[in-house]
């Protein structure tokens, strides 16, 4: 028995994965960040990676959904 105290949560099983999963765009098809220092924070931390870095990634707001990408294409 739980103590008084403590209310189990069902939604915390070890198959629960939903926490995990990125949200991606249903018309662009990237991945949705939720503000733009998120975003920011993502693309600096991809282009220090010396296996697979791009030269140069930015981000942009999205017109769709008012969600965060990132790109490589110029503006």
């Amino acid at each position: 028995m739980a103590p008084k105290h403590r209310k189990p949560n069902s939604s915390w099983g070890t198959d629960d994965a939903r926490g995990d999963q990125s949200r991606t765009c249903a018309v662009s098809g990237k991945r949705m960040y939720s503000n733009g220092r998120e975003a920011n924070a993502t693309a600096a931390h991809r282009m220090t990676d010396k296996e697979s870095a791009l030269k140069k990634l930015r981000t942009y707001k999205c017109l769709y959904y008012g969600a965060w990408h990132l790109t490589s294409k110029d503006l």
